[in-house]
């Protein structure tokens, strides 16, 4: 019976997390430090013996087939586990004293980022944090400056030299006051928003310029009569009465069904956002392990409402 279980070792499963990590072969094959074809060779021997195709070689990017999707939660866990007691195993506490500095985009600050250091924290209780978060613009000089040693921003507008990984799709939302007319709909379009108050990020807000331009196409333009560049505050003034706002699902506060209404739009207004660093500045042992608690929890934060 053990001779007929695919003999699958950390390379293999260290090989497809990072190409899945990545949707790129040159990309993973440069954070693993092996050789593009190297890479290929062990994807392949994985796929193997696992006897199916965990991806789908495209000439721009490299996806997962469904058997790849059903396979990756199981290759991240044992990735994980092995790494996190090789570092335990190595050091006393896990990780030397030390301390991280993150730039991070306010949607991602304003929920998931606390909830990621309070979890992080209790494991690793030795590390300490500095967090630099702004809008778009913001987050990308401070990578291209190399004063962060990652950051959490727009992987559709990144600095030159800069490696993008744990790229995903967010889903933005509207949310209102309880009681809003707008309560009556489960879906809305853009077009219901046009004769009303928006609460919104400021003009140089990556977030904002994409909201209006699809309001563009669609032929009309909206109204942001309030500005805000603080979350806090937008939620607040959308409590208050003072108009409602798009936002990005993992900006969604907790407990927002205590006193707000989110619906999603249709057509859907998406965004991408990535964990990125300088590509002279690989990501050391300390920022691999706190990554490790960020992006199930990113991930969780980015599906949205239902």
């Amino acid at each position: 019976m053990q001779s007929s279980l695919p003999d699958i070792g950390f390379k293999q499963l260290n090989a497809i997390v990072s190409l899945a990590r990545f949707g790129s072969f040159i990309a993973a094959a440069s954070y693993l430090g092996i050789s593009q074809p190297g890479l290929t060779r062990i994807v392949q021997q994985a796929e193997k013996k696992l006897g199916a195709k965990l991806f789908i070689r495209s000439q721009r990017r490299v996806a997962l087939t469904p058997a790849g999707e059903e396979f990756l939660p199981f290759a991240e866990h044992m990735v994980g586990e092995l790494i996190k007691q090789a570092e335990l195993i190595q050091t006393k506490q896990g990780l030397p004293e030390t301390k991280l500095n993150i730039a991070c985009l306010m949607s991602i600050s304003h929920v998931v980022l606390p909830r990621a250091l309070v979890e992080f924290r209790k494991a690793y209780p030795q590390v300490d944090f500095e967090v630099r978060e702004g809008l778009g613009t913001f987050v990308n000089e401070e990578v291209r400056k190399g004063s962060v040693d990652f950051a959490i921003g727009n992987a559709d507008d990144h600095p030159p030299n800069v490696v993008m990984e744990s790229v995903m799709e967010e889903t933005l939302c509207v949310v209102f006051c309880r009681g809003h007319p707008l309560a009556t709909k489960k879906i809305l379009r853009l077009s219901d928003l046009k004769e009303l108050s928006i609460i919104s990020m400021p003009t140089d807000s990556g977030l904002r310029r994409l909201i209006e331009n699809s309001a563009l196409k669609q032929g009309f333009k909206l109204n942001s009569n309030v500005v805000t560049n603080q979350y806090s505050s937008l939620f607040s003034f959308v409590d208050n009465e003072l108009g409602v706002a798009i936002v990005p699902t993992s900006a969604l506060p907790s407990n927002h069904d205590d006193y707000l209404v989110s619906r999603l739009l249709a057509p859907t207004i998406t965004r991408r956002i990535c964990v990125m660093h300088l590509a002279e500045r690989p990501l050391d042992a300390t920022s691999e392990a706190f990554l490790r608690t960020l992006r199930p929890l990113l991930a969780e934060a980015v599906i949205g409402p239902h």
